[in-house]
């Protein structure tokens, strides 16, 4: 796999349908890539691949390196070689995008791979319990959220920004997991303050889109709306 092309599997408006008993493994997910996020069979959880590492991160708390056949029902990786690397300190996440605009401001219709280390003074995050039954969609799913705000926390934020035209194959705008040093807390961030960080950047032109080809997908309407996107995804 090429340096900074995104690799994805599935799309968001698949779980947003409930999608999520069949897909690749996480060996199969690996092989295009070393950085991403995602999520496991039947939505348990949180996924961040760091360092070519899958860990997933449930909604009681724990934090597990995930097996090579672990199914994955959605996932977005890319293989990472930064194109921008500087050091920031930031009052809030929305910081973000002014330095991405200033520093990337050719990028804005790209998408985007995105890493973050470094000291938060606090960042908040969430993790999902997993379907109750099959098909049950995200939106129902996400409302069984942990919500955790971990203060003067060291670790990686890991994921991607992806353009306005992208919504419903992926969360347009950003996308990012947490995990932290210790590998003890993580999850999906909600937002932060950060301490001294680092930020590396990669515009990404490639994109490969795998499809599933199960009767759960293929049977599925595939139209969630923007605001049920926003309110499950933060």
């Amino acid at each position: 796999m090429a340096f900074n092309k995104l690799y994805q599997f599935s799309i968001l408006n698949a779980l947003m349908d409930g999608v999520a008993d069949e897909g690749i493994n996480v060996s199969q997910m690996l092989e295009s890539g070393d950085h991403g996020l995602g999520t496991f069979k039947h939505m348990d959880g949180e996924m961040v691949v760091l360092d070519g590492i899958a860990y997933q991160m449930r909604q009681d708390g724990s934090i597990l390196v995930a097996g090579p056949e672990t199914v994955v029902p959605f996932a977005m990786v890319t293989r990472f070689q930064p194109a921008h690397i500087s050091e920031v300190s930031w009052s809030s996440k929305d910081v973000l995008d002014l330095h991405i605009s200033e520093h990337l401001p050719n990028a804005r219709n790209l998408f985007l791979a995105i890493r973050i280390d470094g000291q938060f003074e606090y960042i908040t995050v969430r993790t999902v319990g997993k379907q109750e039954y099959p098909g049950e969609g995200l939106v129902d799913v996400g409302k069984r959220q942990v919500v955790r705000t971990l203060s003067n926390a060291k670790g990686s934020l890991v994921g991607f920004y992806s353009p306005g035209f992208s919504h419903g194959l992926s969360v347009a705008g950003y996308h990012l997991h947490f995990i932290d040093d210790d590998r003890r807390n993580g999850g999906h961030m909600l937002d932060f303050k950060s301490g001294n960080v680092h930020i590396s950047l990669s515009p990404i032109a490639r994109v490969e889109l795998e499809l599933p080809q199960s009767s759960g997908f293929n049977s599925a309407r595939l139209l969630a709306d923007a605001h049920k996107i926003r309110e499950v995804e933060g």
